[in-house]
């Protein structure tokens, strides 16, 4: 997957990651947004915000078989299939800036 992030600071750029929830985490790392290229149709589709809600992010996920809840102190991506929560090592993710 190809992907494109943009954060309030000024960063921004491309990535590619097989995994999204790894994609997901990586630009949550840096509270970017995450834009999943279709270069195909030269379109970017916004699939992780993280200053929006938990419902907002939710919708966008559910094509992918994810939501977003809160839990405890954080949030969590949750696998609407299993229930179970899906996470990513914050020590693997790829450093954007």
């Amino acid at each position: 997957m190809n992907f494109y992030y943009e954060n309030n600071m000024g960063d921004s750029g491309y990535f590619q990651e097989d995994n999204l929830i790894k994609g997901i985490y990586t630009s949550w790392n840096i509270e970017a947004n995450l834009y999943l290229l279709d270069e195909e149709i030269n379109q970017a589709k916004l699939v992780f915000a993280p200053y929006e809600t938990n419902e907002f992010n939710s919708d966008i996920l559910k094509e992918y078989g994810y939501k977003m809840i809160d839990r405890e102190e954080e949030r969590e991506i949750v696998d609407i299939k299993t229930g179970n929560i899906v996470r990513y090592d914050w020590d693997d993710v790829i450093d954007l800036v």
